[in-house]
């Protein structure tokens, strides 16, 4: 009868061991992820955690009806057993993080027994998986073989003409030119530097002389595409145009999303900027004035349609803007333009 107890007590102190060191896995990836996101359990499959949001309860645990598991790859309660569900080849250390090959602003975190969880980078950051950390979206070689460029782009480095930047399963990794030669940009490969190009370094403002504009027309140069967002307010964006760039500004209750590059509605009130202006100043019409004079400016700037995102109730409604990820299948045609202001 002892030994019977003896055991029982061994294994509620092993139970318990177990969870207290997976649950901090948990709390650590709820307080970086959004609200009611869902990761599977460590040990039972039909289990699963929902983050909450809450610094003090980052997350509460809930199991799937009977006859029912929670796949790991759809993150909801699916029918069948829990072999229906193949693991995953890639977690087999527990902490491994590695970046979701089809979008840049999610990871993957291995847990222990082999599960892992699915999370997502908060508004304005991706996932860089070089530093296996989320970082403010910016125009660096990181965030464009990230987010933007394909496999083996190469990139130009700014600070250095004897080597550059290739893409490798989504990290800039830099390389190193030939000795005596240079990276030319315009055919994205080192060439003889028989003219001493490399010691001609162009003179560059300093970074706080740069405009906002400016910086956005870079933005728009090196990612190919129209729209760059606002450094300094999430509800408004830039609209590059002929080496010509025009502040636009979202609907109210709608914040630019930078990963995807459209106006998108603010449910989890990500745009805080845009709440306090709301709450400062209740003038509508100074803000549907500011979007007629930007839509005077683009008429007379523009000849063609250039895919804005989301305007007034009142301002004209063009087609969605197009997918960054389209613009990797264009590459070709903008690789050259990939240079610093």
């Amino acid at each position: 009868m002892k030994d019977q107890l003896l055991l029982i007590v061994l294994l509620l102190a092993v139970s318990l061991v177990e969870s207290l060191t997976a649950v901090p896995d948990i709390a650590s990836l709820c307080q970086i992820s959004e609200p009611w996101q869902m990761l599977p359990h460590e040990h039972h499959c039909q289990r699963f955690y929902v983050c909450t949001g809450d610094p003090e309860v980052p997350f509460q645990e809930f199991s799937c009806p009977l006859e029912y598991h929670f796949s790991r790859e759809l993150k909801i309660c699916v029918p069948g057993t829990c072999s229906d569900d193949p693991p995953s080849p890639i977690c087999g250390l527990i902490n491994h993080v590695e970046r979701v090959s089809h979008d840049c602003s999610r990871y993957m975190q291995c847990l222990t027994g082999g599960a892992y969880a699915v999370a997502k980078c908060s508004a304005g950051n991706y996932f860089d998986p070089n530093r296996k950390a989320c970082l403010p979206v910016a125009v660096t070689a990181a965030h464009q073989c990230s987010c933007v460029l394909p496999d083996n782009a190469t990139l130009a480095n700014s600070n250095d003409c004897e080597t550059y930047f290739r893409c490798k399963k989504g990290e800039a990794v830099l390389v190193q030119c030939p000795p005596g030669e240079y990276f030319e940009a315009e055919v994205g490969t080192c060439l003889p530097d028989l003219t001493g190009i490399c010691l001609e370094r162009p003179t560059m403002p300093p970074q706080s002389m740069v405009s906002a504009k400016a910086l956005a027309l870079d933005e728009c140069i090196r990612t190919g595409s129209r729209l760059a967002p606002h450094r300094r307010d999430c509800q408004r964006y830039y609209i590059c145009a002929r080496m010509r760039v025009i502040e636009m500004r979202c609907p109210r209750g709608q914040y630019f999303d930078v990963v995807h590059r459209l106006c998108s509605l603010d449910r989890q009130s990500e745009c805080n900027v845009s709440t306090m202006v709301e709450n400062k100043q209740e003038q509508p019409k100074k803000e549907d004035q500011e979007v007629d004079i930007k839509e005077n400016e683009l008429d007379s700037v523009l000849a063609e349609d250039l895919s804005l995102p989301g305007l007034e109730a009142n301002a004209k409604q063009p087609a969605p803007p197009p997918n960054e990820r389209d613009v990797v299948s264009n590459y070709d045609k903008f690789s050259s333009k990939f240079v610093s202001l």
